[in-house]
């Protein structure tokens, strides 16, 4: 198996800097006891989206697409219409 399968979960981010940069990102990890992608994504995920439970109204909408309600569009020209909106605008 190779590496990509035992990450299916998982996606790779490449970020370009110099050769004296990854040094220091790296120490700073080392220093912190986190690999580099732990070191960056404690920076980021704070950030982060943290409520991941919809909402009423998403729960509302998804509860009424599984019951085949809602508004129905033949194409994207329809939807547009029936939302009131001009995609060009």
């Amino acid at each position: 198996m190779g590496a990509q399968s035992y990450h299916h979960n998982r996606a790779k981010v490449t970020i370009d800097c110099t050769i004296d940069e990854r040094a220091y990102i790296k120490m700073l990890a080392a220093k912190a006891h986190m690999n580099l992608s732990e070191f960056i994504l404690s920076y980021l995920r704070k950030d982060f989206p943290q409520d991941r439970k919809p909402n009423q109204v998403t729960l509302d909408a998804m509860r009424e697409s599984k019951e085949g309600k809602g508004i129905k569009c033949e194409s994207m020209e329809d939807f547009w219409e029936k939302m009131g909106m001009n995609p060009n605008a």
